[in-house]
């Protein structure tokens, strides 16, 4: 059994599958409540205690329904709103312990590329490119991809929960509200327009909620039966106008749950038409949540994507492949010894194999304190299959990898996952240096351990390694800077 919780800005998610011998799922069980998360944030981004309050007891309720699971087996992301949001480690320390599990911010671009891969798995296989648009409560996400390849990849922070509240105030739907919204999308857009114009797509292709019940709609008033057109967005459009207000929304095929924030995904979905001159648009039935199955099955099946994104970004900065790969077995050797003395869950090494395959990330940038520049390129890159929590683990682990540590480094990480970096970071430092003079060799010593202790034993006697004798001196004295004892 396998789940994935969505924890968007307008709704939560849970689905629950069963998995067979072949790797293929079944639906079990689905979970949606409305929680309107980004509609309870001020003009600060502070959260509204209230609202903040109903999605923790929406995930208590879902944590009742998947807190049996393996941590592995369950993947929980929060996306646009709890990316914006002021103070979210307080709020996810809370929501992690309602759902039972650790929830991961995922960054625009990695939605994207989970939104297409669930969408992706829904269609008929097709040999030409496709724009898949996704529209949330606080993002819109937009896809190029040829069968389950996204070529590009983009979100934008907009969506039906944050363009209902910045351009209807008070519920206002009158003609002038509509068309500020539209010039203002229009050119939020224009930066992405020419690029996923020329993309030669062949078909569009909308999911999620919004997009959903914009065709429900269509359908019902009967102008048109299986796709979305422009025509169709106008004559709903010019239904909104009359109405008059969103809190008197009543179209047939809206869930009125959704009728308060639904003229901003219409604002949205007219402002894409236009932009990208689509004719016509079919609905997925698969999302982000469908996605965070599919890409939990890839792993499992040992095809993860951020094997690949750390061989393209070694590949983008010219990487030392020979030296990084002979750093990295060093690693994980020491990794395999002291692995139960300090706790480390196996799957740790993955991460220090990244960390080492990365740590000479900013090498094509400077060589003077290249650990900066590699550190800053994990932080704010786009990096397909990591979240951020996780891109900051391999930045301050590339950041500490050489030279003198500053312990603050260690206080940006989250408390329950500091001891861990830090034990993977002397492993990686330790590493390096026993690498340093780049000799094209194997080199793996036996280390012992004990908390925040180390010894190392090299199978050369370090009397013939002066170099190396005075190298693991100094590290000594930085380690213990840090509360870490190193003995040789």
């Amino acid at each position: 059994m396998i789940a994935a919780v969505d924890l968007g800005s307008n709704s939560f998610h849970l689905i629950v599958a069963r998995v067979d011998e072949h790797g293929n799922f079944s639906m079990v069980d689905q979970m949606k409540e409305m929680v309107r998360l980004r509609g309870g944030l001020d003009e600060y981004n502070n959260m509204d205690r209230a609202v903040a309050q109903n999605a923790l007891e929406c995930l208590q309720r879902f944590g009742d329904r998947v807190r049996h699971l393996k941590s592995s087996a369950v993947k929980a992301a929060g996306t646009n709103t709890l990316r914006t949001m002021n103070n979210s480690t307080e709020f996810l320390r809370k929501a992690n312990k309602a759902l039972g599990h650790r929830i991961d911010i995922i960054p625009g671009r990695e939605e994207a590329r989970l939104v297409y891969l669930g969408v992706s798995h829904t269609l008929s296989d097709d040999e030409g490119k496709q724009l898949v648009v996704d529209i949330g409560g606080g993002s819109t996400e937009f896809i190029v991809g040829k069968k389950f390849e996204p070529k590009r990849l983009e979100s934008l922070n907009f969506g039906s929960v944050s363009v209902t509240k910045r351009f209807f105030p008070n519920g206002d739907l009158s003609p002038a509200n509509w068309q500020t919204a539209n010039t203002v999308l229009r050119l939020e857009i224009m930066p992405i327009q020419r690029e996923y114009s020329q993309q030669n797509w062949k078909r569009a292709i909308g999911s999620s909620g919004t997009i959903k019940a914009t065709l429900a709609i269509i359908q019902e008033l009967e102008l048109g039966r299986f796709v979305i057109t422009l025509e169709g967005l106008y004559e709903i459009r010019d239904r909104l106008i009359a109405i008059g207000n969103t809190d008197d929304i009543n179209l047939p095929g809206l869930n009125q749950n959704r009728a308060p924030v639904y003229a901003g995904g219409l604002a949205v979905i007219i402002a894409v038409f236009e932009a990208l001159s689509i004719e016509e648009m079919t609905v997925s039935e698969g999302a982000l949540r469908e996605g965070l199955l599919y890409d939990m099955l890839g792993r499992i099946n040992h095809e993860d994507v951020r094997d690949r994104s750390v061989k393209d970004l070694m590949s983008r900065f010219n990487i030392d492949v020979e030296h990084a790969e002979q750093v990295k077995k060093t690693a994980l050797h020491c990794f395999s010894q002291v692995r139960k003395d300090w706790s480390l869950n196996k799957k740790r090494s993955n991460t220090l194999a990244w960390a080492a395959d990365l740590h000479e990330l900013g090498m094509s940038i400077t060589h003077d304190k290249h650990q900066l520049q590699g550190a800053h390129i994990l932080d704010h890159a786009d990096i397909p299959g990591f979240n951020q929590r996780r891109q900051h683990w391999l930045a301050v682990m590339v950041q500490t990898h050489r030279k003198k540590i500053e312990s603050e480094i260690f206080d940006t990480l989250l408390e329950d996952d500091r001891q861990t970096i830090i034990y993977l970071c002397v492993l990686l430092r330790i590493s390096v240096l026993l690498h340093r003079s780049r000799q094209d060799k194997e080199i793996l010593p036996t280390v012992t351990a004990s908390k925040n202790s180390m010894h190392i034993t090299c199978s050369k006697s370090l009397k013939d390694q002066a170099l190396l004798e005075a190298d693991l001196t100094q590290e000594k004295v930085w380690l213990e800077k840090i509360g870490f004892n190193l003995t040789f």
